[in-house]
């Protein structure tokens, strides 16, 4: 019965990485795999997911390519009969795109917290079904700050906030706040 418990207790500790006690936090050629929920902070609270591959420069920046899905909630006209007052009703849009970012750390204890800024591109395909079904081509930059908290030495909490521009889009400005976990592959 003992032999059970050091086994079970041997193998949740190699799962969770806690036998690992040196760290490759933020170093040159690290790669990790991250997934993300959110919100859009401004209007409708609308869904946002993401799943990226980073990959580290060096100590202080990184770059990050991730496949994204994100709701947006936008109103339209409908008239039932011809001469009768149109009404408004409600959808919501889905864009589905790829994007690509470079992350620069401005603030770390070099050991589990790290803060910084990211700039990058994104594009894909926006797809809304009312008042016609539609597939729109969506490019735009992007900006945003995100914090790294390491929980464990191979994994991290994640917390940020990312500002869209969509010129194609018909909602070209979009703020959306994240929360995910971040898995160091080495």
């Amino acid at each position: 019965m003992e032999w059970i418990k050091i086994a079970a207790a041997t193998i949740a500790a190699l799962l969770l990485g806690i036998g690992d006690t040196y760290a490759q936090q933020h170093y040159k050629g690290v790669s990790a795999l991250e997934v993300n929920y959110g919100t859009n902070i401004f209007g409708d609270a609308d869904n946002y997911f993401n799943l990226s591959y980073s990959r580290y420069i060096n100590r202080k920046s990184y770059w990050k390519i991730g496949a994204n899905y994100f709701e947006k909630t936008y109103d339209y006209s409908v008239t039932l009969t011809e001469g009768e007052i149109p009404f408004t009703r409600e959808a919501k849009g889905k864009d589905i795109y790829v994007d690509g970012s470079y992350h620069y750390t401005l603030a770390s204890n070099l050991k589990s917290v790290y803060w910084g800024l990211s700039i990058g591109a994104f594009t894909g395909v926006e797809h809304t079904r009312h008042p016609d079904e539609e597939y729109q081509f969506i490019i735009g930059p992007k900006i945003g700050t995100e914090m790294e908290i390491f929980i464990l030495p191979r994994m991290a909490l994640l917390a940020g906030i990312q500002q869209y521009w969509n010129p194609l889009s018909f909602h070209e400005w979009n703020t959306v706040w994240n929360i995910g976990i971040k898995a160091l592959l080495y």
